[in-house]
């Protein structure tokens, strides 16, 4: 899954806008919109961060660099120690161009020491978008380890791994929630990406719409089905 191979595969698919959220890392992601520049694909940085609550988030940035200003947040909270490539695969750094330009040897697979609360102070203020990560699934879901969504959390979204009927069978909360529903393909390898979608109902696919999107805010919006194509983004 090299940047230029994400994009065009992202390309090819239909997809308007993607997000690279590594585990509780954003080097790779500067490179992804780099390998995007010619192309009219839009690549928003961010990272799944790995609570303290084992609870996965998605984190959106406006820019690289607020993506890697948290990320030193995230690593200075990150498990003392080196990955072990034999174990959990190396973690190269790379660049648009798909150069192997180094290796992170922080345990990026491991939970930081930070509650829910505390990554989502930060991603706030930096002006990013944060939303708990595949809440229907049994591991690493924030509904599960804590048996709710605390309500004094700054969320505008969910996102669920299931089609909607499914997922709404255990979760009544989803059934006329006040969060946008979000699915993503959640992609560990090429052919995954764009398996699963969410369209939003914006003016451009730029982070700034998307957030107006997924808050729901100046008539955007976003859907798991199309209704109209014509002012369709499929994310």
């Amino acid at each position: 899954m090299g940047p230029r191979d994400i994009v065009k595969r992202a390309v090819e698919i239909g997809l308007d806008i993607i997000a690279i959220t590594d585990h509780n890392s954003a080097q790779n992601a500067r490179a992804v919109m780099d390998a995007a520049k010619n192309t009219n694909l839009t690549v928003i940085p961010g990272m799944e961060v790995y609570t303290r609550e084992e609870a996965h988030m998605i984190c959106l940035f406006d820019t690289a660099q607020h993506a890697e200003e948290f990320q030193e947040v995230i690593y200075d909270h990150l498990a003392d120690g080196e990955n072990d490539p034999d174990w959990f695969g190396p973690q190269y750094i790379v660049d648009g161009n798909e150069n192997v330009i180094g290796e992170c040897k922080k345990l990026l697979a491991m939970p930081t020491n930070l509650h829910v609360h505390h990554v989502a102070s930060f991603v706030i203020d930096l002006g990013g978008i944060i939303y708990p990560a595949h809440i229907d699934r049994k591991s690493n879901s924030l509904l599960r380890v804590l048996g709710f969504i605390p309500t004094n959390l700054p969320l505008d979204a969910v996102e669920i791994a299931q089609p909607f009927e499914e997922a709404s069978k255990n979760i009544g909360m989803l059934k006329n929630s006040k969060y946008s529903i979000m699915r993503s393909s959640d992609a560990h390898m090429i052919e995954q990406l764009g398996t699963k979608s969410t369209w939003c109902y914006m003016e451009a696919p730029t982070f700034d719409e998307l957030s107006k999107a997924i808050k729901r805010t100046d008539g955007r919006s976003t859907s798991l089905s199309v209704e109209d194509k014509s002012i369709k983004t499929k994310v």
